[in-house]
């Protein structure tokens, strides 16, 4: 038998265990963004190269399992980086957890942690419960975030090509709203600034911003910053008008993409109806890294024209994080851009390529979190930035691929890296140079052919243009048969062949012509009296309408016919026994067909494309 003084001697210590056992709530935790057993955060760029260098965003979300018979609630949260003089950051919630259940808290925008740099590489939480007196105390490793892609970072969703002369894209890292579990805090909305004379702005000079179309960001295409399958898309939302309303029928993120490459998830929201590429519209499409999505628009939960872009973890456990998400917050790291503060940029306006950019190589778009609120132009394109100019045009050529080949008004000879397609796209970016001068040229699968300055053709090759022995004045090529067909200087029509090099006169050798246009491997051609004639399989015959042209364009598919009229305006004919102007009063020197639509060469030297009832100009700009 215990003596009594045994007794009680052991019961301070019998009644201390269950106390102390109940210093703290007997909780799991489940924190993200965690990878790799660490909590992950994003490097920001700096806001410029002579700034103070990149910042690192840390943005929580909490899991919290309550694993007792009764409820627990969390009512302040306080963070810490151990073996650092940062103080403590604290956060009062309140979010009760019915015995045995699962809450969720994050932060919100506000409380976004903007770490220094270098950042630390510990972090400590400390989460306090009402009525228990001890916290629960967790310490992480901290680590940079890597997206799950080849490069750990995601392409940037803008073309060069797309911007006008002095415009940028536009953002702000780390001021996102939280939404449902936090999982928005990595995310951007997004637009389009340019110079108005005297600040940057998102509308174009002389519009108030009522109409949707005043947004320099409205219509942007939008390509897709990784490979992966769509998991989800929405192309039939109305668009929000008056600027500024919503539509209550919407869906949130209104004309969207979700793309997902099985571990990462990217949304693209609020673009415009009708716009999405229909070759991704199924679940399960493919997409490719750049492949286009759509053009920016005003949909959804949206008061104006711009782009939400953010990603979450798609192997998410469904008990843990809401479906209204569809999982927990990752960052959106971005290679091939360059960014700069606003407010840096300004004195160097008009010499804007020599302004302090700052690489954006695997990290987010800078801080724009309190105090400083940092509004940042991004640059789309993993080369220094450039002052673009709206390329002026003695002729041009679309190659099948949708690169467009152009000779400047300085007759010199340029090309791009970029790509048109039909009606989706808006703009090239004349970026490479293949030398040499020219009057005309025309394209084929992989070919080009130039006018030379002395009038004689040239093909180009990987060795540079090599002169064949014909002179011309008009070029087409035939894209059924890769075949160039000219006008020489005598007027007469000669083909060549690329599998012979060799030119041949046309049957009848006396066949003469202004311009000329091939598809399907017959030739139409303009005759002497400006009216169009096409070839029958033994002689030219002219076309029954009494119309007459200056230049003639054939559409390869449909065989429709295309020209430009004495007037300069833009005609058509099914079968060429009748000819209407294209309504919208377009006037132009020249005229191609891609993808079954018609380009032209503007009075003011630019490229314009069928649009509606009218033409819209194409952005075709080079440095």
């Amino acid at each position: 038998m215990m003596k009594l003084r045994t007794l009680l001697l052991l019961l301070p210590c019998l009644l201390w265990g269950p106390l102390a056992l109940a210093q703290a709530p007997n909780v799991t935790t489940y924190y993200e963004p965690m990878e790799g057993g660490a909590i992950r955060y994003l490097t920001m760029a700096s806001p410029s190269a002579i700034g103070s260098g990149p910042s690192h965003q840390l943005s929580l979300a909490l899991a919290l399992r309550n694993n007792q018979a009764t409820s627990v609630t969390l009512s302040q949260v306080m963070i810490d980086f151990p073996g650092t003089t940062t103080l403590l950051t604290g956060m009062t919630t309140s979010v009760a957890v019915p015995a045995n259940a699962i809450r969720n808290w994050s932060f919100s925008a506000a409380q976004n942690i903007i770490l220094p740099n270098p950042a630390p590489s510990t972090v400590r939480v400390w989460l306090y419960f009402t009525g228990y007196p001890t916290p629960v105390i967790e310490t992480f490793t901290l680590a940079a975030y890597q997206a799950p892609t080849p490069s750990g970072s995601n392409r940037f969703w803008g073309r060069v090509g797309d911007l006008r002369p002095h415009e940028y894209w536009q953002g702000m890292g780390a001021v996102h709203g939280a939404s449902v579990q936090g999982c928005q805090l990595f995310a951007h909305d997004v637009g389009v600034y340019g110079w108005t004379g005297s600040g940057w702005s998102d509308l174009l000079p002389g519009t108030d911003g009522s109409q949707n179309e005043h947004y320099r960001q409205w219509g942007k295409p939008i390509y897709a910053a990784t490979a992966g399958t769509v998991t989800a898309f929405v192309n039939t939302d109305p668009t929000n008008f008056p600027v500024g309303s919503v539509n209550p029928a919407a869906h949130g993120g209104g004309n969207s993409f979700l793309i997902d490459n099985g571990t990462y998830e990217v949304g693209y929201a609020h673009m415009q109806a009708g716009t999405l590429n229909p070759a991704l519209l199924s679940i399960g499409a493919q997409v490719n890294v750049g492949d286009y999505l759509g053009l920016l628009g005003n949909s959804g939960s949206s008061s104006k024209p711009h782009l939400h872009i953010g990603a979450i973890a798609s192997d998410a456990s469904a008990t843990l994080w809401s479906p209204q998400c569809g999982g927990p917050l990752r960052p959106l790291p971005l290679d091939g851009a360059f960014a700069i503060d606003q407010a840096v940029l300004t004195p160097w306006y008009g010499i804007e390529q020599l302004a302090p950019w700052s690489q954006m190589n695997g990290v987010g778009i800078p801080s724009g979190a309190a105090p400083n609120h940092i509004n940042s132009l991004l640059w789309p394109s993993a080369s220094l930035p450039v002052v673009l100019s709206h390329s002026v045009l003695n002729d041009f050529a679309l190659a099948p691929s949708g690169q467009l080949w152009a000779v400047r008004n300085t007759n010199a000879v340029l090309t791009t890296q970029d790509r048109l397609s039909g009606p989706l796209h808006t703009g090239v970016y004349l970026n490479v140079n293949p030398g040499g001068s020219a009057k005309a040229i025309a394209v084929s699968a992989s070919v080009p052919y130039v006018i030379g300055m002395n009038d004689f053709v040239y093909r180009g090759t990987s060795s540079g243009w090599v002169q064949t022995a014909q002179t011309a004045k008009r070029l087409t090529v035939d894209e059924s048969t890769g075949k160039a067909w000219v006008i020489g200087l005598d007027d007469k029509v000669y083909s060549f062949n690329p599998a012979t090099l060799i030119w041949s006169a046309h049957l009848p050798t006396a066949s003469t012509g202004k311009d000329i246009a091939v598809a399907q491997g017959i030739p139409s051609i303009i005759g002497m009296d400006d009216r169009v004639w096409k070839f029958n399989g033994s002689y030219f015959a002219q076309l029954p309408a009494t119309t007459t042209l200056k230049r003639l364009a054939v559409d390869g598919t449909s065989g429709k016919l295309w020209g430009i009229g004495a007037n300069d305006g833009v005609w058509s004919s099914t079968s060429g026994s009748t000819w209407a102007e294209h309504p919208g009063g377009a006037r132009a020197y020249d005229i191609t067909v891609f993808q079954g639509l018609p380009y032209v060469r503007g009075l003011d030297g630019g490229v314009w494309k069928i649009a509606g009832f009218g033409f819209s100009r194409v952005n075709v700009v080079q440095p």
